[in-house]
């Protein structure tokens, strides 16, 4: 007998044990890549059951287990998450209620009555006052307008300028009921999200030390500084436009 006829059996059972230990290898690399993906309490569990005789087969049976409980353990957190948007949205405007809308009401009070205290009359001739030049008609006419009469009742000040110079004042007011919002949200309550959005934000920097304290007050007075600047733009821009379609269609304004 040769000896590599004595070396064949114990060449077999080797590679056999190799398989076994590869299948091993294979199984316990499987295990412990979800064990790191998903770090479930279940897979700590199931690491920790040594005392149990568990074979391969009933190991890789729990594994699938918690696979589908973590599997539902992700719609469970879809759904908190989804619900959390809401929540969230809840105290915001529990903030605004118990914050922001006692002010706006007694904002709004204030401004009214100034307004009757000053006098309708007064207020318009200054509106007339203020249409003559381009410079005051889309800047300082659409200031007056929302801070005295707020949104929508602002468009009225158009009356008292020319047909020619109506649309592109009302494209100067309609982009100003917004800008001044951070200084006086009286001016279009409804829509007070725009800026109160924007505040939010900003106050939670100022908490967590990104920003400076009262940096929301200096943002707010440059949101109605440079809203000044664009509508002024926007209202000579809106201008032209006009006289230019007037023109075109033929059409005395």
């Amino acid at each position: 007998m040769s000896v590599i006829s004595l070396l064949a059996p114990h060449a077999d059972m080797a590679m056999q044990n190799l398989q076994v230990a590869g299948a091993m290898v294979h199984d316990a690399a499987l295990h412990g890549r979800l064990a790191v993906d998903h770090a479930s309490d279940q897979l700590v569990i199931l690491a920790q059951a040594s005392g149990d005789q568990l074979t391969v087969d009933e190991f890789r049976e729990r594994l699938s287990n918690v696979q589908q409980e973590e599997q539902l353990g992700w719609l469970t957190s879809a759904g908190k998450y989804f619900i959390g948007i809401f929540q969230k949205g809840g105290e915001v405007f529990a903030g605004f209620v118990t914050g922001i809308i006692p002010t706006l009401v007694v904002l709004m009070t204030a401004f009214y009555a100034v307004t009757e205290l000053v006098g309708e009359e007064r207020v318009h001739g200054l509106a007339r006052s203020a249409g003559r030049i381009a410079l005051t008609r889309y800047t300082l006419l659409p200031l007056l307008a929302v801070f005295f009469l707020t949104n929508p009742m602002a468009y009225t000040f158009g009356s008292f300028l020319d047909e020619k110079y109506k649309p592109a004042f009302y494209d100067a007011a309609v982009s100003y009921v917004h800008p001044p919002l951070g200084l006086f949200p009286h001016i279009n309550p409804g829509e007070y999200f725009v800026w109160g959005g924007i505040l939010v934000a900003i106050q939670e920097l100022e908490r967590n030390g990104v920003v400076p304290g009262g940096y929301h007050i200096r943002v707010a007075i440059w949101y109605a500084l440079v809203g000044l600047v664009v509508i002024l733009l926007k209202g000579m821009l809106t201008e032209r436009i006009t006289a230019f379609m007037a023109r075109r269609q033929g059409i005395e304004l």
